[in-house]
């Protein structure tokens, strides 16, 4: 049968001198505004990223948590930030009641009773966004901390309207944001209805007044007005009322952990990752698998290249659901899962197995969360910044009066104890953002991200083997079909034919078709910008509002 498609592009113009891209418009053009007053690379990355936690706070938040990566061209250098979560100082691995089944939350994790780990306070980590990105700013960057916040201030005071994915997900989370009365003021129009995005009229005008207030307070009094001051004190007093764990004791101790990137090589593009429990291990592994194979036998144009693909996701998952946590409270075998060495052994095994590997865990759901801006200035220095209040609408706890919405990162812990991701006081979650920045011949070359859950973690290898193997462009490489597993079900973008679906089949696979749509987050949404000799080129997921800005 023969039936109409839908075929859905974005184009940018290229960029001489600087460029942006974002999840949202608005940090897109926050971000690119910096540039070009003068701004660096950094100083537009973290503006936006303030900016957006106002006009998407169902995907970030001041709250939040993040990975950034930094590279100084002047220096030749590049840096990382985590800026993760970390668990309060009362948290045990055996604080969850465990009451069987698997969530269907944002992971695939053993059920806990009331869902006490996805959101509630007692789901909320210690935040680290205000520090992450006030320290990035302070030893990287050349705008105050109250030059920087501006935007988000005058975005959150004086209303921005809407679009309609922010409709679109306040609608589908509507229910449990009615029933979280602080979320409910903030979020919904009159306490129980979305903001309408333009259509008929102009639309809502939505505006964050407490939250206005709070960022003001950050700007005068720096990041210890948020962990050492009246906003920690806040926090510290509605955790306290509402049974969470998190105090202002957790707010003060909080450290942004600053190190070297995790560095890789796929064909000749030198990589550089997030290090430690984020993807950025696992990302890396999937591209020294595929780097085993000539580019005409890895692709996704191929059922031979899509099994490899899919075994390559697997066989890396399995080593990270497996042994990976905090690498300051785990010892595992960082070095050897991210050598060649380990990666030609693994795609050996795979060549001589021939078919799909055995049965796994179930995937995580869909996961429609996160955010991630990308920018490269005039003197060609990059950042890749990924960061997330975890789930959308995080913990769904708004203090009252700040305007603040809390991350839910306990959810990322494994709720069984005994795991090297179980809960411990002060550890770090593994994570599954991964900033990337790539150079060829020690140039830069490319910044990238994406937000997407777990599925992040299998689409950025993609995308960039795709680039790199002979996609025409960036945005079409992040256009091309993708796959993700995490041992079970194999979910595979229709858009491959179902010739290739069949074959994936006959090879063993569970296989899941999936058809992405608006509405539809089967697969993680990437955005970045490439350094070409023409310019500089942006790559945007057709379906969200992802945007880009430059001058």
């Amino acid at each position: 049968m023969i039936e109409s498609r839908l075929v859905v592009t974005k184009e940018t113009p290229l960029a001489p001198r600087g460029m942006v891209a974002a999840e949202h418009p608005a940090g897109a053009r926050v971000g690119a505004a910096v540039l070009e007053d003068g701004g660096n690379a950094v100083d537009a990355a973290v503006a936006a990223a303030f900016a957006m936690t106002v006009v998407e706070p169902f995907m970030s938040s001041i709250a939040g948590a993040g990975t950034m990566l930094v590279y100084l061209a002047e220096r030749g250098e590049c840096v990382a930030l985590d800026f993760n979560g970390a668990a309060p100082a009362r948290a045990h691995a055996a604080m969850w009641r465990i009451t069987g089944g698997v969530s269907g939350g944002l992971f695939a994790w053993p059920c806990v009773e009331g869902a006490a780990n996805e959101h509630g306070h007692l789901s909320v980590a210690v935040p680290g966004s205000v520090a992450g990105l006030a320290l990035a700013l302070e030893r990287f960057g050349t705008l105050s901390l109250a030059d920087a916040l501006a935007p988000a201030i005058a975005l959150a005071r004086e209303g921005f309207v809407p679009d309609w994915y922010q409709a679109l997900t306040t609608a589908r989370h509507l229910d449990e944001l009615a029933a979280a009365p602080e979320a409910a003021r903030m979020y919904l129009r009159d306490g129980h209805a979305i903001h309408r995005p333009p259509s008929m009229d102009e639309g809502d005008r939505v505006r964050y007044p407490d939250l206005a207030r709070s960022l003001e307070l950050i700007a005068r009094e720096g990041p210890d007005a948020f962990y050492r001051g009246a906003l920690a004190q806040a926090i510290h007093e509605d955790m306290a009322a509402h049974g969470g764990l998190l105090t202002r004791e957790d707010l003060a101790a909080y450290e942004v952990r600053v190190e070297a990137p995790l560095t890789g090589r796929y064909r000749d593009l030198d990589l550089a990752f997030s290090p430690g429990a984020t993807g950025g291990i696992t990302a890396l592994a999937i591209l020294n698998i595929l780097d085993q194979l000539p580019p005409s036998q890895a692709g996704w144009q191929t059922t031979g290249g899509l099994h490899f693909r899919a075994e390559a996701v697997r066989r890396a998952f399995r080593d990270r659901l497996a042994l990976l946590g905090d690498p300051r409270h785990v010892t595992a075998p960082w070095e050897r899962l991210a050598s060649p060495a380990y990666a030609t052994a693994v795609a050996a095994e795979l060549r001589r197995a021939g078919s799909a590997g055995g049965p796994g865990p179930a995937a995580a759901g869909a996961a429609d969360c996160t955010t991630h801006v990308s920018v490269v200035d005039r003197r060609r220095n990059m950042v890749a910044l990924t960061h997330t209040a975890v789930s959308i609408f995080g913990s769904r706890v708004v203090v009252p009066g700040t305007g603040i919405l809390l991350n839910n990162g306990m959810i990322w812990f494994d709720p069984e104890p005994g795991k090297p991701n179980s809960v411990g006081p002060g550890k770090r979650a593994l994570v599954n953002m991964v900033p990337v920045l790539a150079f060829r011949r020690g140039a830069p070359h490319l910044t990238l991200g994406a937000p997407g859950g777990r599925r992040i973690v299998s689409a950025i290898p993609q995308v960039v083997a795709t680039l790199v193997d002979g996609a025409p462009s960036l945005q079409a490489a992040i256009e091309a079909p993708r796959l993700h597993t995490e041992g079970g079900e194999l979910l595979v973008d229709d858009r491959v034919g179902e010739g290739a679906l069949a074959g994936l089949a006959r090879l063993g696979h569970q296989v899941v078709a999936r058809h992405e749509t608006y509405a539809s987050m089967n697969f993680a949404k990437p955005v970045g910008v490439r350094v070409t000799a023409q310019g500089l080129e942006a790559g945007l997921d057709p379906l969200r509002p992802a945007a880009a800005a430059g001058y």
